[in-house]
């Protein structure tokens, strides 16, 4: 055998290996999906950084300690709420079931193991390539962007029954396009914000309704308020949350006078049997005709509550509008 002739049988014993190696790797399974999920979202929060500092901004990460919360559950003793707000993995119940309260952790409120713990072992994530060598061995679960996994705890005062109702249009696809948009993080990798941008962001806010107001003619002037970019209710989930449209005079002094209620957008709590529910539907517009004050200029404004009594300098201010004379 020639010198070549040598070499040609190395190199064509070379490939037969290398595609022998490449055909394994590809019939192997894949690492055991059976993995242990971490014992607590303190794992999680050393391995990805960027979502821990978003999440920490939330209300999930809120949702134990926060002090409004607290207070309108006698600091828990109305148990009904801790299932909610530190809640059982919710992937172990079935979809849209009421959720249980855990034991542990309670502090973090709604944690990553809260959504991303799977009871068949390992973490869930919305990636379609997730990197199953990881510690957590994530697998690309449909559930975590499934309208029903959230509705196991924000349908419980008919968020998602609300969302179901409305149009395609407004709907999308889930509950994630507009609370947890696409985000770019460090080294180029997309995700979801986890933030969960809802009532306590502007933004939001402001993206879901529309202030208008003008003149009609000498005596009355107008004001609407549009649930345009919102495919639930507005407000919605909590019953504390409440907005207000309010409206004001400049006086022959050129002096403002104080602002006057207009209306309130709410659904009340079960014992306010004086009240009625006057949230503002998706897609549907509330109106308003007044009288004119000694045809001079005014403005009219949407003020966002957290509490129903809270003052105003402490709600956000939606949108306001001139009413000009």
């Amino acid at each position: 055998m020639t010198r070549t002739e040598n070499a040609a049988g190395w190199l064509a014993a070379g490939m037969a290996a290398l595609g022998g190696a490449i055909i394994l790797l590809v019939l192997a399974p894949p690492p055991s999906a059976n993995a242990t999920p971490p014992e607590s979202s303190q794992a999680c929060l050393k391995c990805h950084p960027g979502v821990a500092e978003e999440w920490a901004t939330s209300h999930h990460a809120l949702a134990y300690e926060n002090p409004e919360v607290r207070k309108l559950s006698q600091d828990f003793r109305n148990e009904e709420c801790l299932a909610c707000h530190a809640p059982r993995p919710v992937l172990g119940f079935a979809p849209g079931q009421r959720v249980l309260a855990r034991q542990a952790d309670r502090a973090m409120g709604v944690d990553c193991l809260s959504c991303h713990s799977r009871p068949e072992g390992g973490v869930a994530t919305s990636s379609i390539r997730p990197d199953r060598t990881a510690a957590c061995r994530p697998v690309h679960d449909p559930r975590l962007a499934s309208v029903d996994t959230c509705g196991s705890c924000h349908n419980q005062h008919g968020t998602v029954d609300q969302w179901r109702a409305s149009s395609p249009a407004l709907r999308g696809k889930n509950c994630l396009g507009c609370h947890m948009p696409p985000v770019w993080r460090e080294g180029g990798r997309q995700g979801r914000d986890h933030r969960f941008l809802a009532g306590h962001h502007l933004e939001t806010l402001q993206q879901a309704v529309e202030l208008r107001a003008g003149i009609l003619d000498d005596d009355e002037w107008w004001v609407e308020i549009v649930n345009h970019g919102c495919a639930h209710n507005f407000p919605t989930d909590e019953r504390s949350r409440a907005a207000d449209v309010q409206v004001r005079w400049m006086d022959a002094d050129g002096e403002w006078m104080a602002w006057e209620h207009l209306h309130r957008f709410r659904d009340p709590y079960r014992d306010e049997l004086d009240l009625t529910n006057t949230q503002l539907p998706s897609g549907e517009t509330w109106s308003h005709r007044g009288k004119r004050l000694r045809e001079g200029r005014g403005e009219v404004r949407l003020l966002y509550r957290f509490q129903p009594f809270l003052p105003d300098e402490e709600a956000l201010e939606i949108a306001r509008q001139s009413i000009n004379g």
